[in-house]
């Protein structure tokens, strides 16, 4: 029987899949638009380092502070905007593709 961190011994409630969970609290959405953040902010930061450029230096080409470079990269901050997404991708040589599925 599987033991919680606090050694408490816990057992599976159902079968069902996370997938299932999510959609029962009415959550997928909201999930899926903050992996997809998170996945994004992370893409930007590979490129960041991959081209050797400092938060600071890519805050210069943006025209921006170092602090709102830190934001954009943060994989948990949800407020940024999808046009300054953009402009981050471009400054790092990438494009930001959006699709309707």
């Amino acid at each position: 029987m599987p033991i919680s961190r606090s050694g408490k011994f816990y057992t599976q409630v159902s079968e069902r899949s996370f997938d299932q969970y999510l959609d029962d609290k009415g959550l997928r959405d909201e999930v899926s638009v903050a992996a997809e953040k998170m996945y994004i902010a992370w893409q930007l930061e590979q490129a960041r380092v991959e081209q050797k450029m400092s938060k600071s230096a890519l805050a210069q080409k943006l025209g921006t502070s170092r602090a709102q470079i830190d934001r954009v990269l943060d994989q948990h901050n949800q407020n940024v905007t999808i046009e300054t997404l953009k402009r981050v991708a471009a400054v790092l040589g990438k494009r930001l593709k959006l699709e309707l599925i």
